[in-house]
Formats: C-alpha cells, structure tokens, sequence
C-alpha cells in the first residue's frame, strides 16, 4: 500500500514541495481513508448482519405457474405492538388452462383467517409456509382477484423479515425482507422471476407516527379513534423483496434535485427526531450524487414518483425501490444505496448467484460518487481498500455458487469488494467512453429493464459497446477465483534505458495466467513518465527507452487493476564479480563473488516478500553455500547490497 500512497504525491500541484506533498498524502490517507475503509466496512458488515438472519427460501409450488400483476396491502401496524393485521388484494394472470390451484408464500406462524375470491369465500390450506387456494378451473390468460386476511407476530418468524425496535424518540417497526424474508410477513410471491406490475399500501397506524413506502404519498386519512391512514401508490415493476414499510414518529423534510437535463426530482425524507441537526448538513449530498448518476447510467429509474430515505434501526441500508431504508445518512451509505435505484431495482439479479450485478455495482458507485461529487485523493483511496480486501484471501469469486449460506452470499470481499474492482478494471480495459455507454444499454435493454437480469447479460451489452469478446475476462474474474500476482524486476541498462522482467503467478489454481494491461509510472526527483505494457504470458523481459534517467518505478499507480503488484529495483552493477549457481536448484545454491564483501544479502519471493536474511559475517570473497530445502518450488531473487550499490540474481528452486 505505501508504493501506492506514495505515487499518489504525483497528483497534487507541482509548485508544494515534495516533502510536503507526501506528508499532506500520508495524513490523508491514514486519517481520512481509515474513516472511509470504516464506513464502508460498516455498511457491508450491517447488510450482512440484516441478510444472515434470513433463512434459504426457494419457492418450487406447483402452484405459482401465474404471472403476478398487482397486489394492495392494507396493513394495521403500531411500532409498539408485535403484531400486524389486515389484509393483501392480490390479481394474476393464470399460467396454464385449467388453472383451479395457485399458492403464496407465508410463513406457517402467521395466521390466515380467511381468503376472498370474487367476493366468496374460498377454500385454502396453510402449510409448510404455503397458502394453497383452490378456485374453480380457469384458463390460460384468466385474471384471478382474490384477498388474503391474516394476522400475527412476523418478528419471531426466523426470516425476521419485519421487526420491532426503540429509536432514541420512540419505538419503530420496519420491514427488510432481502433475500428471503418477504414470505415471513406478507403472503406473496417469493422468487426472482416475476415482478409485480404495481402496488400500492393502506398502513393505519397510531397518531404521532408516519408510514413510509414505495412511491408516492396520495394522502392521510384521520381516522375517529386518530389513527392515520397512509395511502402509498406505486406504478413501476417491483420484485417481492423490494416491497417495505417502516413506521414510527418521523419528521418529515423535502426538496427538489434539479437535474442535469433541466428536470428537477422530488426528493423525501422521514427521518429521527433526534436526528436533525446532523441531517440538515449531510442530507444535501444527495443532489450531487443524484445529478452524477443520473448522467452517468440514464434517468433514475422512478422520476415520476420520487426518491427518499427512511431510517430504520438497523446497521447499513436497505435499497427499497424509491425509498432507502437507512441507519444513517453517511455519504457512502447514501451512494450506495442510490446507486441500487438502477442496479438491483430498476434491473435486478435474475438469481442469487448473479447478485454481484446488484452488490458490486452499488460498491462500485460508491467509488464514482467520490469521482464525481469528493475528490480524486478519496477516489483513489477507496480503490486501493477495495483491492486490499479483495485480495486478502486467495481464493473466492464474484459469481455465488452456493446461496444456501445466506452468510457467504452477502460476503463482502466477493460480491462487494472484488466485485467493484471487476468493474474497475473493467473500465479500464474498455474506456470510458464503451464501459458507460455499454451500462446504460445494459439498463435500458427492453429486455432487461423493470425485469431481471444475469452475468450474461451484461456481458453481451458490453461486448456490444466496446466491440471486444469479453468471454475470457468474464470468466476469469466473475466465474473463477483468485487474483494475479505481479513481480516487476528493473535494471538500467544506460542512462535511459531500462530493462523490466515481469513475472506473474495467481493466487487460486483456477486461473494459469491473467493477461493485463499494466500502467507504470517511473520518475525521476519532480519529473515523471507513465507508459503502458502489455502483459501477455507469465514471464516477459522488455527494454524500454524512456528518454529520462529514472530512480523509480511504480506499478499501476492510478489503482486500475485487481491485482497484487511489487517492485524490485535490480541491480547496476557489474554482475560478473557475482554469480549464482546450480539454477535451478533443488537443495541449495552457491554464492561466488569475486573480491567484493556485501553488507546483507536477501532472498526474495515472487511476491516481492523477504523470506530469509543471510548472516553478512559469513559472506566474504569467494564461496558461500546456502541451503534452500525449506523453500517452496517456485521462483526467488537474491539481493546483495554494499550499503549503496546492489545485485540482484534470479534462481528456481525445484523438485529433485
């Protein structure tokens, strides 16, 4: 990381000096990149922690071969009082001829005490968390209306895809029902295939309260007993996990974004009591943030109702479609779960092992929102976090083989970190110009948007964008595991002239070999040039003449690559007073070195990594031999220094 930092200095004005430069980059990012390497911790831990209590759910009803079209909640709920009760009109399309048997989820503890179909009662059971309702035969096409009465406590379901809690002015109860929660307090149609058309909400609740939801306020009915009314109405696709209310005694603020194009966007927020003070200040970070998205992947998905922040009393945030649930109004909190509005709602996973198009591109956005509305210096901080936990383990990929452990799904140095810095690099392949534009064909697909979609998908719009075959990419950074690992070696070769060894290995046995297109920067005091190789087999030697004597050279410091990249500055010496042999070895090596004594000598792994330090006292004139058994098989360098002068050999360690 401090090879990174350091050439960040590069970045600010050239008239402070150097020293300075790399004191004011020091503090920042120790100080301020911490805080932000916090808050985003912060938001992964807390959706995690909100998604790791919901159990695997995947719906199989014979049932549900039906096309949901609208549903309308009519729900009693006081935040003080573990229980709900009401009702859920329901309409949708039968899927088969002789359609006289169709299914809702809902956990078998919730109590239906009735269901309505055209106005009689029908005939149900409610089992093993499946409502079964029999009609009378129906054909295919047929609309089917029917109402579902129910009540009871959905907190102790263990989905706790509703719960209850005390914020500092009150008590407050709200929904999250991602991924498999909704069933635990609704009864609907848990699954990944079928969006409802549209929705809207009655939530009577106590007075003194507020009821937020998707899309827009039609009114609030005051009822005898003073009881309020909160009419929701919302006319976009929404998939059944997206679906959410919260209650409790909300203040209410507005405003107007005004947009890039000349439109402006209505703009709510129901927020804590107590938290006023801060949301005056932090609240406004919005309009940036709306503004930069807006231009950068198409119009938000939902201009014709609004986009809002309600919050709830759980860690990180919930992107309810035009209403995020939130803990708080953190700037990084805020991108992401704006950036959600297009990726996860407008167009959502078309599975659970493809929610990395939902997760990584929210953390992703994260970084551009810094871009766009902060500063470059915070820009290149968040990368160079997110590459630090993406490759802290060497295995794991982006694709989700297994989402029965609803833990590992929401894992985030996978679908978050690495992700993010898949999309990265991504960019960086592509440029700026095909990786933006083959997004927003991505979201505007006829096909896709207000629907679902798979890594396939957005595979081929941006392949179509850019013109390229992105089959390898895909596959090596989505689907497989691991990361590459880069030594670059450089001597001078004259005064201009260098030479570079670049070495690659992976961390994970899935993937040989990652070709790269690797950024270098090499400097000279104030003075500096970045030039482009590209990476095309796992060991290379290229010379390079860069028109400038060089004392330094740094790999991808603009932080584009998802990878582990060190440097080491070989030798300019003469190497015939030192030499390294048998190479290759598999017990040991001997040292020859004529009329020269060396103050330490190192071995270095391809990682750039010191793995022994050899008694200097031993080395003098003539033969050292070294043992290397414990050493694994692999690649390694040998440094010899003098204090100012060093010398740097390559050797293998093999097998017998």
């Amino acid at each position: 990381m401090m090879e990174e930092i350091d050439e960040q200095i590069r970045s600010l004005p050239k008239f402070v000096p150097y020293r300075m430069r790399k004191l004011v980059l020091l503090f920042f990012c120790f100080v301020f990149m911490g805080s932000y390497a916090q808050d985003m911790e912060a938001i992964i831990k807390g959706e995690k922690e909100a998604f790791i209590s919901k159990r695997n759910f995947k719906s199989k009803r014979s049932g549900q071969a039906y096309d949901i079209v609208y549903h309308k909640l009519k729900l009693n709920i006081d935040p003080a009082v573990r229980n709900i009760f009401g009702s859920v009109y329901s309409e949708l399309v039968a899927g088969t001829d002789g359609f006289s048997q169709f299914s809702f989820d809902l956990d078998s503890r919730m109590i239906v005490d009735s269901i309505l179909y055209e106005g009689t009662l029908a005939n149900f059971t409610h089992s093993g968390d499946e409502i079964l309702i029999t009609i009378p035969s129906l054909n295919k096409g047929a609309l089917v209306a029917v109402e579902v009465f129910y009540s009871g406590n959905p907190s102790v379901n263990e989905q706790r895809g509703f719960s209850y809690d005390f914020q500092k002015d009150g008590p407050i109860a709200w929904s999250l029902s991602e991924p498999y929660g909704a069933y635990g307090w609704w009864p609907c149609k848990q699954q990944l295939n079928d969006k409802i058309d549209s929705i809207d909400f009655e939530i009577t609740i106590p007075k003194n309260n507020k009821a937020a939801s998707l899309g827009l306020l039609q009114k609030v009915d005051t009822l005898a007993d003073s009881s309020l009314v909160y009419y929701w109405k919302h006319r976009y696709p929404v998939t059944t996990y997206l679906v959410a209310v919260a209650v409790t005694n909300y203040y209410e603020e507005s405003h107007y974004i005004h947009l890039s194009d000349g439109d402006s966007l209505y703009h709510l927020d129901y927020l804590y009591p107590a938290y006023k003070e801060q949301a005056d200040t932090l609240r406004w970070k919005i309009n940036g943030m709306m503004r930069g998205f807006d231009s950068l992947f198409g119009d938000y998905p939902f201009r014709n109702e609004k986009y809002g922040h309600a919050m709830f009393a759980r860690g990180g945030g919930m992107e309810h479609q035009t209403m995020s649930f939130m803990s708080n109004l953190d700037f990084d909190l805020m991108a992401h779960e704006l950036a959600h509005q297009w990726f996860g709602d407008k167009v959502t996973c078309g599975s659970w092992q493809d929610l990395w198009l939902n997760e990584s591109w929210a953390t992703y956005s994260n970084a551009i929102a810094r871009e766009l509305v902060l500063s470059r210096e915070e820009f290149l901080a968040f990368l160079i976090e997110s590459r630090s936990r993406a490759t802290r383990n060497n295995d794991g990929s982006v694709f989700a083989y297994d989402t029965t452990d609803v833990g590992d799904l929401f894992n985030g140095d996978m679908r978050y970190r690495k992700g993010s810095m898949v999309l990265h690099q991504l960019r960086w392949e592509l440029g700026d110009s095909d990786f933006f534009q083959g997004t927003r064909d991505y979201l505007a697909n006829a096909d896709l948007c207000y629907g679902f979609a798979k890594t396939i998908d957005f595979r081929e719009a941006m392949e179509a964008a850019s013109g390229k075959d992105l089959y390898g990419f895909f596959d090596r950074y989505v689907y497989q595991e691991g990361f590459p690992q880069v030594l670059t070696r450089w001597s001078r070769q004259s005064h201009s002239k260098v030479k570079l060894e670049i070495s690659q290995t992976t961390s994970h046995s899935s993937v040989e070999f990652f070709p790269l297109t690797i950024q270098y920067r090499a400097s000279e005091g104030t003075q500096d040039t970045t030039f482009l190789i590209e990476h095309t087999s796992p060991n290379q030697e290229i010379e390079l003449e860069l028109g400038m004597h060089i004392e330094s050279l740094v790999f991808d410091p603009n932080v584009w690559l998802l990878a582990k990249g060190s440097v080491i500055e070989g030798d300019h010496l003469d190497l015939s007073t030192i030499s390294l042999y048998p190479n290759p070895s598999s017990s040991s090596i001997s040292l020859y070195m004529k009329d020269r004594k060396v103050d330490e000598v190192f071995i270095i792994d391809i990682q750039g990594r010191v793995v022994r330090r050899i008694d200097a006292q031993s080395l003098k004139s003539g033969i050292t031999e070294i043992d290397i058994q414990d050493l694994s098989n692999g690649i390694y360098f040998l440094k010899a220094t003098d204090g100012t002068d060093s010398a740097v050999l390559r050797f293998s360690k093999t097998s017998l």
